[in-house]
């Protein structure tokens, strides 16, 4: 399986690990999976390559699957306005930011 597992801490720091990870998942041929389960903090710089990876996975005909998004990745994703690239309800996506 072709799976990209998302750390629990997914913030600029690891930016360059995770497009290495996104890299070598775009040159295999199974479809991509990436597991957002253990997130706890994620910032802007990691879904904006998650966003590109989307994008271009699905443009080669290979849309990856997002398995088991962690409330903070559903809470970030629609402060993001990306919850519809992901497949993510935008009621499911943490509610009101302001609350």
């Amino acid at each position: 399986m072709n799976t990209i597992a998302l750390a629990e801490r997914q913030t600029i720091e690891r930016a360059g690990e995770l497009k290495e990870d996104i890299l070598a998942a775009l040159d295999r041929p199974e479809p991509i999976r990436v597991d957002a389960s253990r997130v706890g903090q994620i910032d802007t710089s990691a879904m904006q390559l998650l966003a590109v990876l989307w994008r271009s996975a699905a443009h080669c005909g290979n849309p990856p699957s997002l398995d088991g998004p962690s409330p903070e990745f559903r809470r970030v994703a629609g402060l993001l306005g990306l919850d519809g690239l992901f497949g993510i309800r935008g009621r499911d996506a943490g509610g009101n930011p302001c609350d």
